[in-house]
């Protein structure tokens, strides 16, 4: 058991020996690390008090400069790549913008957000965009105006529930007295500390045949899906009540 740890301690010492001699030569600490087999801390630790000579700490820091400087140009290689590709994803669009690519825009953003059960038509989002787009949505494709919708805020404890109510009013052109109560998550409840500044909106039609205009959306989303990929959804818990047994519509 002596004998071991002689032998340890004295392969302890001529590692750091060697690394030593190493870094008085002027070596960074990964180069050290190729030769001496150690953890980087531990050269680090062992060699902290080498005093290097000018030249050598030139040498060294001109290597990390030179090493940073490829880093860096690698980055905005890959930047320059990722706004190109942007660009050109923007470029499939800018002449689309007609009714039919709103309709199917909408169409898609419900299918991914909205509600599909019973109680008519909503969606939920924090994107004020997405927000403004659905409310716009709504009128122009199913003459739902601002004033038929309601909105319902999901907020934080300590935010300011009246200015929020008026960022969204302004955004969506629903009245102020359209808001319902806002559900406050309280602090310490367990829910997620990242707070979302203006909070999640829960956009609702509150009309007369809300139901049969979910429906109605159901529907094109069906018609849309079965003309290009062959699988229509089905609206939840509604199956028995569709009108043919396989759950399609017509």
């Amino acid at each position: 058991m002596i004998d071991g740890s002689i032998k340890i301690s004295s392969r302890h010492w001529r590692l750091k020996e060697k690394a030593l001699k190493l870094r008085s030569k002027g070596l960074s600490y990964n180069e050290i690390l190729k030769m001496v087999p150690v953890a980087k801390s531990t050269i680090s630790l062992w060699c902290r008090y080498v005093k290097l000579t000018a030249a050598q700490r030139k040498k060294l820091d001109n290597r990390k400069y030179n090493g940073l400087a490829g880093i860096k140009a690698i980055q905005n290689m890959f930047w320059s790549r990722r706004c190109e590709a942007f660009i050109n994803g923007a470029n499939l669009t800018n002449k689309l913008n007609d009714k039919k690519m709103r309709l199917i825009a909408g169409l898609m953003i419900y299918w991914a957000e909205g509600s599909k059960k019973s109680g008519g038509a909503s969606i939920a989002n924090s994107d004020p965009r997405i927000i403004k787009f659905m409310s716009q949505w709504f009128d122009e494709f199913f003459g739902i105006k601002p004033e038929q919708l309601k909105i319902y805020l999901h907020l934080h404890s300590g935010q300011e529930e009246d200015k929020i109510k008026l960022y969204w009013s302004k955004i969506t052109g629903v009245p102020l007295k359209n808001f319902g109560k806002s559900f406050i998550k309280p602090e310490g409840s367990g829910y997620r500390k990242n707070i979302l500044y203006n909070g999640t909106v829960r956009l609702t039609v509150r009309t007369k045949g809300s139901t049969y205009l979910l429906f109605k959306i159901l529907g094109a989303i069906n018609g849309f899906l079965s003309s290009t990929i062959d699988e229509p959804i089905i609206p939840e818990n509604w199956m028995s009540k569709l009108p043919f047994a396989d759950g399609s519509l017509v």
